[in-house]
Parts: structure tokens; C-alpha cells; sequence
């Protein structure tokens, strides 16, 4: 059963919509979901203030689908905290997109702002546009980010992606931009495209894959040889059998080069592959 939403117009102000999910739909009329509250400013309004409701949602979570047509992105908090069922959203949609997910699926046909993601869970989230800053990442003040679920993004991503992340699986088919996987304690991460400087500082745990150029690398990760790494062909197999439109694989004798770091920490576990072919000054580090 689907419910569809289309929103009547832009709001000039934000509005908060975590109500938008299927947890909050699943067993109720179209009436009822047209009463559930959305929030502007200091202001409390029924959904139908913005949106026009149509369709039927199903008797259970599982049963239940969300489509939301319009300019979304002064809606934030779109399937925030979710634990099942499915949204669809035909274009670009605001902040903290499936924060705190637990479950369910959540596909973007367009861009997505900040904190998409944000400690995530569980679930899967296909975004087909951009994803701005701190993708995956922990809320302020947390020392905890992503843990669990899987996020792909055919753009590119913004600043401090996965920050935080303990666990969990992320591709980027674009460039991230700079200081991603900041403090990473575990998870995977592949980039197609290129990372920016500064990427996995204070990290501990976690892999990460570029097939792009790696932008700056700090010092306190230290290069540990360029070889064939089967593993890696695995997480990249593993990828195109998902999102073949991700990349195309290398030859499988491709050459990895791979950093260890963060150590400037205690235990420093983290390790990052570059695909040589576009990495070979990262080579130099051996010296």
C-alpha cells in the first residue's frame, strides 16, 4: 500500500516532518495522516497545511510505501528514525533524511542536505544526487556516527562524511570532500571518485577504498606497501553487484597502495587503499 504526498508549495520557512515515514503512517486512514503534526518555527501544523494526501498505507510497517513529489528541501527530517517500509522521494529533499535509521529503504531521486543519515543504524538509503556535509556522521556533541545499514550516493559528498562511523558500508560514486571518516571507528567506506585531504584523522578502525586521487594524507598514517589485494576486489565485486553503474572494475592485478593511521592514537588499526594508478604519489610516503 502506498501513500503519496505532494507538497503544495515550497515553504519559506523549514518545516520538521520526522512524522514523514512509514512507522507513523502503517494502520492509519488517509484523515488520520492528514492530522499528524509537522513543526515551523515555534508553530505546530497537520500535515494537510502542506501536503496533499492521497492513496492507502498498509496495515502493518512492512506493508507500507511513501512517495513525496515536490521541492522538499526546506523539509527536513524526512523518515527520521525509521524502522521499516519504504520511501521514495522524486527530487531534492532538506536536512537529517533518515537520521537515526533503524530499518527500511529510502531512495532520493535527487540531492539530499546535511546530516543525511546522520547515526545511522539499519536500513538502506539510495541517493541518486549529491549528499551534502557530514553525510553518516554523529550529531553534535556525540562521539557516536553511523552503525550499521548501507548508504550509496551516485554524486558526490561534502564535508566530514562518516564521522564517528563504528559500523556499516558506504560507496560514493563522486568525490567527498575533505576530513572524511574524522575519529572512524569501524565500517567501510568506497569512493569511486576523488578523496579529499585530510580524510580518516584520529581514526582508529575501518577500511576505506579510493579508486580517485587521494588528496593529502596525514602524516601520521604511514605507507605499508603496493600490491594485489584480493579482499579489495571482493568489496568492489560486492558494489557492482548492487550499483553496477558505480564503476567499472579494475583489472583484478591491480595494484593497491595502502596506508595504516591513524598514529597519533593509541591503536591505530585504520587503513585506507588507493588504487596505484591514480595514487603513485602516495608512494613517495615510504621515503
Amino acid at each position: 500500500m502506498t501513500v503519496r504526498l505532494m507538497l503544495m508549495e515550497k515553504p519559506d520557512i523549514p518545516i520538521e516532518a520526522e512524522v514523514i515515514r512509514p512507522d507513523a503512517f502503517a494502520g492509519r486512514t488517509i484523515t488520520e495522516i492528514e492530522q499528524l503534526p509537522v513543526y515551523q518555527g515555534n508553530r505546530t501544523y497537520p500535515l494537510s497545511e502542506f501536503f496533499e494526501v492521497r492513496g492507502r498505507a498498509g496495515a502493518h510497517l512492512t506493508d507500507t510505501a511513501i512517495e513525496i513529489e515536490g521541492d522538499l528541501r526546506n523539509v527536513k527530517m524526512i523518515g527520521r528514525g525509521m524502522t521499516g517500509g519504504r520511501i521514495v522521494i522524486h527530487g531534492d529533499v532538506g536536512m537529517y533524511l533518515g537520521a537515526e535509521m533503524r530499518g527500511g529503504r529510502i531512495r532520493v531521486m535527487g540531492s539530499v542536505g546535511s546530516w543525511a543519515a546522520a547515526e545511522m543504524r539499519g536500513g538502506n538509503i539510495q541517493i541518486e544526487g549529491n549528499a551534502g556535509d557530514y553525510l553518516c556522521a554523529g550529531l553534535r556533541g556525540s562521539i557516536e556516527g553511523m552503525k550499521g545499514g548501507r548508504v550509496y550516493v551516485a554524486g558526490d559528498a561534502g564535508r566530514e562524511m562518516a564521522s564517528h562511523m563504528r559500523k556499516g558500508f558506504i560507496a560514493v560514486r563522486g568525490d567527498v570532500g575533505e576530513l572524511a571518516a574524522a575519529r572512524m571507528q569501524g565500517g567501510t567506506i568506497i569512493v569511486c571518485g576523488e578523496m579529499g585531504p585530510r580524510a580518516g584523522v584520529e581514526a582508529v578502525r575501518g577500511m576505506m577504498i579510493v579508486l580517485g586521487r587521494l588528496g593529502s594524507v596525514l602524516p601520521t598514517f604511514r605507507y605499508s606497501g603496493t600490491a594485489e589485494r584480493e579482499f579489495v576486489g571482493y568489496y568492489l565485486r560486492y558494489l557492482t553487484s548492487r550499483r553496477p553503474d558505480f564503476l567499472e572494475l579494475p583489472n583484478p592485478s591491480a595494484k593497491w597502495i595502502k596506508l595504516q593511521g591513524d598514529f597519533a592514537e593509541d591503536h591505530p588499526y585504520a587503513e585506507i587503499y588507493a588504487w596505484a594508478e591514480d595514487n603513485e604519489h602516495l608512494v613517495t610516503m615510504e621515503d
